[in-house]
């Protein structure tokens, strides 16, 4: 009388073993880009966002994009601590869209490959103004090539944050980064999917980069080409 085998033997559970190891050999690689993938979509739709509520505040407020200031604490704008701890007095950028009603709460201001603990990772271009004009704030009409400016993006230099990820140990959780004094868009140091920095340009679109592109981009509100050093 046959007996109906119901158990694997060790050389059939190895097989079995080597085959889901080798599957997860291949497929981890891939899940790993497609989550960095998704994390760098997320910061895309932040910035068009942002874009967004650029536009509403310059439609509300004479053509001018919100003005930048000194260092900010993100929700101390109108409280008593306004202008204390090492918070300037007034307004960031960014709480300037909010309180404008642009644009929501702060959430929207970080991006995800950005370590939680920094609320606010995007700056704001504001050197071109600030040295042609010795204004605070870019008018929207002074910029002849939208698609070229570049308005914001991943703030990466290490300035501007306090370690692990930074270099300045008293600087506070800037909620008004902008590259009035120093470049924001550190290329040494690309967060997103094959080494890239999202940027956004002035006509609204977002694009990932590498590095400086003098044919695509510009810091300049008047000539194409113009490197944030060159201003």
């Amino acid at each position: 009388m046959k007996r109906n085998r119901t158990a694997f033997t060790l050389v059939e559970l190895l097989v079995v073993i080597s085959i889901i190891a080798l599957l997860i050999s291949i497929l981890l690689p891939s899940l790993k880009k497609a989550r960095a993938q998704a994390k760098q979509t997320r910061c895309a739709s932040n910035l068009h966002q942002i874009a967004n509520g650029l536009e509403l505040y310059a439609n509300t407020n004479e053509d001018d994009y919100p003005a930048w200031s000194m260092a900010h604490v993100w929700g101390y704008h109108g409280t008593p601590q306004d202008g204390t701890g090492g918070d300037a007095p007034g307004a960031a950028w960014t709480e300037r869209l909010h309180d404008d009603g642009s644009l929501p709460g702060i959430d929207i201001y970080h991006c995800p490959d950005f370590p939680a603990e920094i609320p606010v990772s995007y700056f704001l271009s504001v050197k071109a103004t600030w040295v042609r004009r010795a204004r605070r704030a870019v008018r929207r009409s002074w910029v002849r090539s939208p698609s070229a400016f570049v308005l914001s993006g991943d703030c990466t230099n290490p300035f501007f944050f306090r370690p692990p990820f930074g270099t300045d140990e008293l600087h506070i959780n800037d909620a008004d980064l902008d590259n009035a004094t120093y470049p924001c868009l550190d290329w040494s140091r690309r967060l997103h999917v094959q080494n890239t920095l999202n940027v956004l340009f002035g006509d609204g679109h977002v694009q990932a980069h590498n590095g400086f592109r003098a044919n695509e981009m510009t810091y300049d509100t008047v000539r194409m080409g113009i490197p944030w050093g060159a201003l």
